[in-house]
């Protein structure tokens, strides 16, 4: 006959199972990231994309290239998953970004503060099957209106 006592235990157990097997089942975006142009249903003038992302438990890296003609940039973001994250850039812009697991997807919600006016964005990272193509979508909306975009990513 089971107890309160041992009955709470193997609850306890099975919990702590569940939040493992849940854990381990996510997808691993680590790697280096291609992105095919002629695969990626929005155009670009860029000659290429490319991200180098580092995941580990809640913290991710993404390390972005950008070469187009006026020649190559890169900047690095840095995101602790579950932590809403406050930034300003150079012109006084004020970031606030969450980072979240959603099933399988990483979900990116940025609410961007500009002079007088809100712009708002919601990036979704996910990961085919096969771990090989990384798709990432993304929603904004401001004063200008809403657009949508999509790009593919090919792991190298």
């Amino acid at each position: 006959m089971m107890t309160k006592r041992s009955a709470a235990f193997w609850l306890m157990v099975l919990l702590i199972t569940a939040l493992f097997v849940n854990a381990e089942s996510r997808p691993n975006f680590s790697g280096t990231w291609k992105q095919n142009m002629e695969k990626s249903p929005t155009k670009t003038s860029l000659k290429s994309y490319v991200n180098k992302i580092e995941l580990q438990d809640t913290s991710l890296t993404v390390v972005v290239t950008m070469a187009g003609d006026r020649g190559e940039n890169t900047y690095t973001r840095s995101y602790t998953i579950g932590k809403e994250e406050k930034s300003q850039d150079r012109e006084g812009d004020q970031f606030t970004t969450n980072v979240r697991w959603e099933g399988n997807t990483l979900v990116f919600e940025t609410v961007e503060k500009e002079h007088d006016a809100t712009l708002t964005s919601k990036e979704v990272w996910t990961l085919s099957t096969d771990g090989k193509t990384l798709t990432k979508t993304i929603h904004r909306s401001g004063p200008k209106g809403e657009s949508d975009q999509s790009y593919v990513l090919e792991r190298q």
